[in-house]
């Protein structure tokens, strides 16, 4: 009778622990609204790191925005999803490097979580590879339609808040992905501009800034239709975008549109620069070992030869 009493107890324990968990994810839903005039809520949202003495990463949730510091400006790649949250990067970003001055802009790809905040950076050259205009053409060509699956995906979140298996960890997370989709909502109330590459390549793209290099190779169609690779060999770093992500996991499935003869001259690309690469970051925040990009090459010619 006792065991069984202790058993009650613990299950009546457990049933409390949960509701009062319960009682304080739906407060927290409640207030989960994302700071729109609270600059320093915001400020403790956005992680920045510094990858070397010139390179800076900006991350708030799945946004992940590179800085580089050179002699002409800063060069940036990829915006994020929102301008008014990409204001904030760029605020962010002067403050680092003790600069106002933007060179460049690269967007790694079209996809609209890296080219959202585009026109933050209207002041400086934005460069993408060419499939680029046309992708982002398309995909804004309706905005009221944009509008609406970015609130259902805010709801969507909201939902997930609510599930009573949730860490606190994960509610931080997901909290960070109202925060950005809010801040993309409210650009689209407010007609946001969208702000296409206005140099663009096919191929390849060298950029000199005096005291660095950037080397931009097209992939070919994965991930999108205008993927890139961008190696910096002064500071021995190679941004990849969406491509692959941690283990080498590629971010694309169908392997039967990737271009053979492409493929092989990307990987012998890569090939020469390895020995000059030290880190490797993708399009949302991962730093990567030069082992997931050995995995993502090994992944890619196993699939090719199916």
């Amino acid at each position: 009778m006792i065991f069984k009493n202790g058993i009650n107890q613990k299950i009546s324990l457990g049933i409390i622990l949960s509701l009062c968990y319960s009682l304080l994810v739906t407060i927290f839903v409640l207030s989960c609204n994302p700071p729109k005039n609270n600059k320093a809520e915001l400020d403790k949202l956005i992680k920045v790191e510094r990858i070397r003495d010139n390179v800076a990463l900006f991350k708030l949730g799945y946004d992940a925005v590179i800085a580089i510091s050179t002699q002409k400006g800063i060069v940036v790649v990829d915006a994020g999803i929102s301008n008014s949250l990409t204001a904030k990067y760029r605020i962010l970003n002067e403050k680092e490097f003790n600069k106002k001055i933007f060179a460049y802009l690269i967007n790694t790809h079209s996809h609209w979580d890296h080219t959202g905040g585009n026109q933050v950076f209207s002041d400086a050259v934005i460069v993408g590879q060419k499939n680029c205009i046309n992708e982002m053409t398309e995909f804004w060509k309706d905005k009221a339609k944009k509008k609406e699956g970015v609130l259902k995906i805010i709801n969507d979140y909201k939902n997930r808040l609510t599930t009573s298996d949730i860490t606190f960890k994960d509610s931080l997370e997901i909290y960070k992905q109202i925060v950005r989709y809010q801040h993309t909502y409210n650009d689209l109330s407010s007609n946001r501009k969208i702000s296409l590459p206005e140099k663009t390549f096919e191929d390849t793209l060298s950029i000199y800034t005096g005291d660095m290099s950037f080397y931009l190779l097209y992939f070919g169609k994965a991930h999108s239709n205008s993927d890139i690779l961008i190696y910096i060999p002064e500071v021995k770093v190679l941004l990849v975008g969406d491509l692959f992500s941690k283990y080498g996991r590629p971010s694309f499935h169908d392997f039967n549109k990737l271009d053979k003869k492409r493929w092989t001259e990307v990987k012998c690309w890569i090939e020469k620069r390895l020995n000059n690469i030290d880190i490797i970051i993708n399009g949302h925040g991962e730093v990567l070992r030069n082992t997931d990009l050995f995995s993502f090459k090994e992944f890619i010619d196993k699939k090719r030869r199916l």
